[in-house]
């Protein structure tokens, strides 16, 4: 065994270059991220390597394999990241033969490496019990577009407990920050949260059918990689050949840096005694999985000390017959309902398919429901529906085979927008002072079910309302909560600047990061929700508009607020135009939107005839003075219009004298809200806001 100096070889980087653009393994990155955000956290994990190698007897390993029971969660959005049962058994057939060194390309290590290939004696198989001793195929199948660029967050949405079973995330990509493709990590033991405790992997590096990308060539060994870290491994190439700790295993060889391809005859490290060539077959290598074979003996025994120690339990004769490994024949089990559609929004008349997502049993009958739907109802595996009327629709499955039936009931599951556009003016502004959300004004979607979602609040940053997203205590991390604008006609617009205020502050600790990293984003659609174009992105420090806080934000002055600009002008002409604000939370602070704006023509500003127009007071109650001085005498009309340009009171319409001109406008009979007092003469037109509360 090596020096114990290799902790402070793993602290102090990993020592190979990023240029590459497949990155086979992000664990040591995702390690380092969280100890820089954490300093605290460098003990912990220090603590937890000196436990695992100190744990090591090489005589202590006899007796039967190991079994360690295993549950996919398949994080998807409806694409081939949804991949088949069959491709998953593809990767438990790999993950056995490589943990049993009965791989059948074991004939390719070479006779160097031969004495010291080990025999890791672990089996793994498909949970048949869940957590609650529920029948299951080791199969979870979640909707979420979280699988993107998918980090640690995306673990939230289905984590089973790790003392009993080993988590497997596959998602369609990982969150790569700017390295390149990322192929998966791991959660090293004795180390992390216990809900992100597994391996995440991308889904085209799982098993060699289905959806798995040969141009990768991993063969199914990123996940015997991965797993390898789960069960206490560092790469081979860790330390480099700074003096011969490396990963700390003595027969595994020092290699300088991460191995690419397949080349048998490289040797980066000579200095060491023996001088041996890298162990390129190394499973913890970076070398081609179709070139991997092996693992060490040494390698061996800190699997089994983790075994012995950190993940004990799974091993254990109660937790197999708690997860139904025990051998006992599989029950056949009651499908568990489960549908999605590849987007949450649609129009008026359009087809929307629902795609059938059961899992745990095939189901032998279909049963839909689709308020308000054409058809209402279906027995089809995944049918298509139009619907008739704008708002929320409720939509159930139920499914069935010969053990029982399960239903699946999401109220409010689709929002239908009319086909005409709901804003047709030539000025768009969102206060929310109004008090009809999910109707004409905006709408609140909770994609993933999670916390409280986007709520009117009396914060604002004029008037009296605004909207408020609660991360610091109402959303958990991991939520993705969205806030959609009407459809707007942009045809009426003679520019198209989006303006909106935000306030935000970070929290010094979030769910993944510290300072927390909560993430707002800006899209845009032309085709009822179809597809979105991201406009804005901001997260984190840039995000913010005060300095961090661990108390739960609010807004106390208009210092705390700043305005936001998106650039929409590719989108003049369009007849339907819809806005969607995206926030994902890190578990941090609040974010409040007021003031959503879209600019109407350039004329609106353009007051040459009119000097200092003022309205007193502003905000107003039942009563505002405007005044104004007029440079000419001119026939002119004073108008108060809401936000969709509709005339809702005129304060005059007749010929104005030169010089100061004053008018008490009484409005009381008009709603709170927020209004535009229009004042248009020959060639004049003038436009302030007004708010009445």
């Amino acid at each position: 065994m090596r020096n114990l100096l290799l902790v402070a070889a793993l602290l102090c980087g990993v020592n190979f270059a990023h240029s590459q653009q497949i990155v086979p393994c992000y664990t040591d990155e995702v390690l380092q991220k969280k100890i820089e955000s954490n300093p605290q956290l460098k003990d912990e994990f220090r603590q937890s390597r000196l436990t695992i190698l100190e744990s090591i007897n090489p005589d202590q390993r006899g007796g039967a394999t190991r079994i360690i029971p295993v549950v996919f969660h398949i994080i998807h959005a409806g694409g081939s990241e949804n991949i088949s049962k069959d491709q998953i058994l593809d990767q438990m057939r790999i993950l056995n033969e490589d943990f049993s060194r009965t791989n059948p390309d074991t004939s390719l290590t070479r006779n160097i490496f031969k004495p010291v290939a080990g025999n890791p004696d672990i089996e793994f198989r498909l949970a048949q019990k869940d957590p609650e001793g529920n029948c299951t195929d080791g199969i979870v199948r979640v909707y979420s577009t979280q699988t993107t660029g998918a980090d640690d967050n995306a673990k939230l949405l289905s984590s089973w407990p790790r003392n009993k079973y080993l988590n497997v995330w596959v998602v369609r990509s990982i969150d790569a920050d700017g390295q390149g493709v990322i192929l998966g990590y791991a959660q090293l033991p004795g180390f992390g949260d216990a809900e992100t405790d597994g391996v995440i992997v991308r889904h085209d590096v799982v098993g060699t059918i289905g959806s798995a990308n040969p141009s990768f060539k991993n063969a199914g060994r990123t996940l015997t990689h991965e797993v390898g870290h789960w069960l206490g491994l560092l790469h081979t190439f860790q330390g480099g050949c700074g003096g011969g700790f490396g990963e700390g295993i003595s027969d595994t060889p020092p290699i300088a840096q991460a191995t690419t391809g397949c080349d048998t005859t490289q040797n980066t490290c000579s200095n060491d005694n023996p001088d041996l060539p890298d162990q390129i077959e190394n499973y913890m290598d970076y070398s081609d999985g179709v070139c991997q074979n092996m693992f060490s003996q040494g390698q061996v025994d800190v699997m089994d000390g983790v075994l012995g120690g950190f993940r004990s339990n799974l091993i254990t004769s109660g937790n197999l017959e708690a997860t139904g490994t025990d051998g006992t024949p599989a029950d056949t089990c009651i499908p568990v309902a489960n549908f999605y559609t590849t987007y949450k929004v649609t129009c008026v008349g359009d087809d929307i398919t629902f795609h059938d997502d059961t899992y745990n049993g095939v189901p032998d009958t279909y049963s839909w429901s689709f308020a308000g739907g054409n058809p209402a109802s279906s027995s089809d595996e995944s049918p298509t529906v139009q619907f008739s009327q704008p708002g929320f629709h409720d939509v159930s499955l139920t499914v069935s085979n010969t053990s029982g039936s399960d239903t699946r009931t999401e109220t409010d599951y689709i929002y239908v927008f009319p086909t005409d556009a709901t804003v047709s003016s030539w000025i768009y502004v969102e206060d929310f002072e109004g008090s009809n959300p999910n109707s004409e004004d905006w709408v609140v979607i909770n994609n993933e079910g999670l916390g409280s979602g986007w709520q009117q609040v009396s914060t604002a940053f004029s008037g009296s309302k605004g909207m408020k997203l609660n991360n610091h205590s109402g959303n958990p991390g991991g939520a993705i909560d969205d806030l959609i604008l009407p459809p707007i006609d942009f045809t009426q617009f003679g520019s198209a600047s989006l303006t909106f205020k935000v306030a935000n502050a970070q929290r010094p600790g979030g769910t993944f990061s510290s300072p927390s990293s909560d993430n707002l984003r800006v899209y845009v659609s032309t085709n009822c929700g179809t597809s979105w174009q991201l406009r804005y992105n901001k997260s984190g420090s840039n995000l913010a508009t005060v300095s961090s806080t661990n108390s739960a934000f609010t807004p106390n002055s208009e210092s705390q607020w700043r305005e936001e600009t998106v650039n929409v002008s590719s989108y003049l002409g369009r007849e339907h135009v819809l806005i969607r604000f995206e926030a994902r939370s890190d578990g941090g602070n609040n974010i409040y939107l007021d003031d959503i704006n879209l600019s109407g023509p350039t004329s609106v500003m353009d007051n040459d005839d009119i000097v200092k127009l003022s309205l007193v007071p502003n905000p107003a109650h039942n009563q505002v003075r405007l005044s104004f001085d007029i440079k000419d005498r001119t026939t002119m009309k004073g108008e108060i219009i809401d936000i969709t340009g509709r005339n809702v009171l005129t304060v005059f319409n007749t010929t104005q004298l030169q010089g100061p001109q004053t008018f008490d406008i009484n409005t009381q009979n008009l709603a709170k809200g927020m209004y535009y007092v229009r004042l248009t003469g020959l060639n004049t037109q003038y436009v302030e806001k007004l708010i009445l509360n």
